[in-house]
């Protein structure tokens, strides 16, 4: 379990046959194979963990699930774009943004990027299915393991704001037009939809 606070970004050695390699300076140094760490909000589980002068080295696995319902698709995954990384949440930590998962649930596209005086608005494209209905104004959302709100939505797109410090120290700030990010709705509101709709 995590809490969509991305605590460092990793960038992608090598990523072929559904190995991921991923080198980072956050500290893995409690972390052991076996351990889940969240990558642009897709938990995923260390096969191999290496250090060196404060820079940390890991790779894992991608499944053909991961890899079909994620931006971790081989034929779309830009191996440039830096991916956000959070260790998996110690009991007692501190909770600072909501309970993200890592179960992805899909992917949508940014539509709209704006800069504001004190923020960005980012635009996403907007979902026509039944998940559509996730999609609430002040809801929570991970995008690409971010925790964040929801500040508006239409038929079209839904946004979200993003402030200076949540924008520099994540891939948001690589991010362009048209790219795709992984989205995990709320688990508190899939609970909720579900029960009342039952």
């Amino acid at each position: 379990m995590f809490t969509g606070i991305v605590q460092n970004l990793g960038k992608v050695v090598k990523y072929s046959n559904g190995e991921l390699e991923i080198s980072t300076l956050l500290d893995l140094s409690y972390c052991k194979i076996g351990s889940s760490i969240c990558c642009n909000g897709v938990c995923l589980t260390a096969t191999e963990i290496n250090s060196h002068d404060g820079q940390f080295v890991f790779k894992v696995n991608i499944g053909e699930e991961t890899q079909q319902r994620t931006n971790f698709s081989p034929n779309l995954f830009n191996k440039l774009i830096y991916i956000n990384i959070e260790r998996s949440l110690i009991v007692g930590d501190e909770i600072s943004g909501h309970f993200v998962y890592g179960h992805v649930d899909c992917t949508t596209k940014i539509k709209k990027i704006i800069k504001l005086k004190n923020s960005w608005e980012f635009y996403f494209e907007n979902f026509q299915n039944e998940d559509k209905k996730f999609i609430v104004e002040k809801g929570s959302i991970a995008i690409n393991g971010i925790s964040l709100t929801i500040a508006k939505e239409d038929n079209k797109n839904f946004s979200i704001s993003v402030i200076p410090h949540t924008f520099e120290n994540t891939n948001l700030k690589y991010l362009n037009i048209e790219d795709l990010v992984n989205v995990e709705f709320d688990y508190f509101a899939r609970f909720l939809i579900n029960d009342r709709s039952s």
